[in-house]
């Protein structure tokens, strides 16, 4: 009986283990599928928050970055290039025929024929004549603007009174004798005291053209001015830049200098109204063009206020061209403040013809 007692207890206690087994593998088993269900919930709800967030709309975000430009250079590289192209050597040109071999003779010089008296007349100034008597008869006064466009230049070149052409470099010359104020009642010709200063001038008429010219120049352009009367007087010793502080310099010293009595006599030369020493001063700054405005011959106080013969004025011209590597067309204007004479306007169309130039004739107004 007590053998059969012991082995029902062994059996017992085998099969108490053999739960206890069981249950421990249920509840790790349990524990596994516990864990997994909690991650793959964790992971379907993180899936769910990146999909809204990817549909959502993003928050404004304000960001500051400094941003570095750099200005062009194109107009000071311009002004760079003008300077060495003026800096390069010009072509040289003869007039002579060339023979690529020996010969046993040489060919003369070509002869060089006299414009003046092939072209007696320019078609293109029997236009500017005709549209100047209109605009004369007309009383041109201080209204010029209303009958020619000024001279701003814009697409057609530099402008002055009219004429326009196109250059790299440019000098205005402005006569400043007393005729050029005495005649329009800015100047007492027995005192040679002012009668009107400044912007009160009729003379205002000139400095308000020469403004516009100078206004008109592009920054790889250089420029320059001359007044003349007894003397002759550059504002520079050479043609500067047109850069705005050059052009703000040249407008004050038109408004301010140039002006009666601005260009006396001086180093002991005779006076006048010297435009032979106009010309000698403006080969010394050899631009590629001039504009030249005169009321009318010239004249020596040393020749007892006669004229200047024209051919010592043309004399200047072919001696300065056959020296200069190039030439300079000067653009001619009568500014009539008197009586129109045709001396006057003869000698003035040479000037401009001879030099490959333009003329024009403007009547000058009279302020009361």
């Amino acid at each position: 009986m007590g053998e059969i007692a012991i082995s029902v207890s062994e059996g017992k206690s085998l099969e108490g283990r053999k739960m206890s087994g069981r249950r421990r593998r249920g509840l790790l088993v349990s524990i596994i599928i516990g864990s997994i269900a909690v991650h793959v919930v964790a992971l379907v709800l993180f899936g769910i928050w990146v999909i809204a967030r990817y549909f959502s709309d993003p928050p404004a975000e304000f960001e500051v970055r400094e941003i570095l430009k750099i200005p062009p250079q194109s107009k000071e590289h311009k002004m760079n290039m003008a300077k060495h192209q003026a800096l390069t050597s010009k072509p040289a040109f003869s007039d002579r025929i060339l023979s690529q071999r020996p010969m046993d003779f040489a060919l003369p010089d070509l002869p060089k024929v006299p414009v003046d008296q092939m072209l007696p007349i320019d078609p293109s100034e029997l236009i500017s004549d005709q549209v100047n008597a209109l605009i004369g008869t007309a009383g041109l006064g201080v209204g010029l603007g209303d009958g020619l466009e000024g001279g701003n230049g814009s697409g057609e070149g530099t402008g002055f009174f009219g004429i326009k052409d196109q250059a790299r470099s440019v000098v205005i010359m402005i006569d400043v004798s007393a005729s050029m104020f005495g005649r329009t009642g800015d100047l007492d010709y027995s005192t040679g005291r002012l009668l009107r200063e400044g912007k009160e001038q009729s003379f205002q008429i000139v400095r308000d053209e020469a403004f516009k010219l100078v206004d008109s120049l592009d920054i790889d352009m250089r420029f320059g001015i001359i007044r003349w009367s007894g003397s002759a007087r550059a504002w520079q010793d050479q043609l500067v830049p047109a850069t705005t502080v050059n052009k703000m310099a040249a407008k004050r010293h038109i408004q301010e200098s140039v002006d009666a009595n601005s260009a006396r006599p001086m180093g002991g030369r005779p006076g006048g109204t010297r435009h032979d020493y106009a010309l000698q001063e403006l080969f010394k700054l050899r631009p590629e063009m001039a504009f030249m405005l005169s009321d009318g011959n010239a004249t020596a106080s040393d020749r007892g206020g006669r004229e200047i013969p024209e051919k010592e004025l043309l004399d200047i011209i072919e001696t300065s061209s056959k020296v200069a590597p190039y030439s300079t067309r000067i653009h001619t204007i009568y500014y009539v403040t008197g009586s129109d004479k045709r001396s006057e306007e003869k000698m003035l169309r040479s000037l401009s013809r001879r030099t490959g130039g333009k003329f024009a004739k403007v009547k000058a107004g009279r302020r009361r």
